[in-house]
């Protein structure tokens, strides 16, 4: 097993050096899937699954407007959740309800998904 803090990042000011959105790579991350689940201006409502070196899938959502970074608080493991039967049930449902994810959109997002977890 691994710890949180196994690839925790490092407070700096290169937030895109440091994130595992923008450098998934640095902690043993590649991202799968991401979907964007508004089209507000200015605004951000992102939607990501990794998988991790270890095999492990895991998704967290970020949003605000155009000041922060996505997914700039998220600084180790611990911070992401493991994407398990209840989670997608979850997310699935978020994007039922996801005023501007049109069907085939939500669809490509989960067959990502669903090819890289067989």
């Amino acid at each position: 097993m691994f710890d949180e803090s196994d690839f925790e990042f490092t407070h700096s000011e290169d937030f895109y050096g440091n994130n595992p959105y923008y450098s998934p790579e640095k902690c043993g991350l590649s991202i799968v899937a991401q979907i964007e689940l508004t089209n507000k201006s200015y605004q951000f409502d992102t939607r990501v699954v990794w998988k991790h070196e270890n095999g492990n899938l895991y998704t967290a959502r970020d949003s605000g407007c155009s000041c922060p970074t996505p997914f700039e608080d998220y600084r180790n493991l611990g911070d992401l959740t493991l994407l398990d039967k209840s989670t997608l049930e979850n997310v699935k449902a978020e994007l039922r309800t996801a005023e501007c994810v049109s069907a085939s959109d939500a669809q490509e997002f989960l067959y990502k998904i669903r090819k890289v977890a067989l």
